[in-house]
């Protein structure tokens, strides 16, 4: 016991480590959400359609192929260019993710280059991915996006105020909370000194963009936001 409370006291004299929360929004239905289900609901009718008179039915239908494939083109596209499935958005401390299954997808603020909004979206291009979130679907997430990248990185912010001018403001009470459990470092690059970050516990955060520093080159100044760190900078 005494010498984990030794550590402890270490601890409270150089970097602390973080709690970071984050914030998880769900999608909301659309016209166009509603419209995808409907076609959805069509082509899978014709697909069923189709697969029942070719190889169910005792009287074949000649044209069982053809309400297969367009059944099955139309099913497909639904999924794919509708935003029926608008998937779970995170906004918080370590950046923005979406909610692939059991995957997420992340871009932290520091990566971010340009946040935008064209044709009812919200794009967010970052310097490995970028993501597309339809305002309509996501207005509370998109409020809080603005919110959250005007503080933290504001010179990549983009948005022109009449895109998303029927934004909700964010509230406390908008969205679920959640603790973001870790934050992946190891394999990134340290932009102060350019080196490679093999190891966690070599690895400092900026707690304002969450760009990463090796522990024994932290500078005084935030070199992506500009925020004072020092003692600031957080353990991953």
């Amino acid at each position: 016991m005494a010498e984990v409370q030794g550590k402890k006291k270490k601890k409270k004299s150089g970097a602390q480590k973080r709690v970071r929360k984050e914030r998880r929004f769900v999608g909301e239905q659309t016209y166009a959400s509603k419209l995808t289900v409907g076609v959805g609901m069509l082509g899978a009718l014709g697909l069923g359609a189709g697969v029942y008179s070719r190889w169910v039915s005792d009287a074949p239908v000649s044209a069982a192929p053809y309400l297969i494939g367009a059944g099955a083109l139309i099913l497909g596209g639904s999924l794919v260019f509708g935003d029926l499935g608008s998937v779970p958005v995170r906004v918080g401390d370590t950046g923005v993710a979406l909610e692939r299954g059991s995957e997420l997808e992340r871009i932290v603020w520091c990566d971010l280059e340009r946040v935008y909004a064209e044709g009812g979206r919200l794009i967010l291009k970052g310097k490995e991915n970028s993501f597309n979130i339809t305002i309509a679907a996501q207005p509370k997430a998109v409020a809080r996006i603005l919110a959250e990248g005007t503080r933290r990185v504001p010179e990549v912010m983009d948005v022109k105020r009449d895109a998303v001018a029927n934004l909700p403001s964010p509230e406390e009470g908008d969205s679920e909370v959640l603790t973001v459990d870790a934050v992946q470092v190891a394999g990134r690059t340290c932009a102060e000194s350019g080196k490679t970050i093999a190891f966690e516990r070599d690895a400092r955060l900026c707690p304002q963009c969450c760009q990463v520093y090796l522990k024994d080159r932290v500078p005084k100044t935030c070199l992506t936001c500009k925020a004072d760190l020092g003692d600031r900078a957080a353990e991953v």
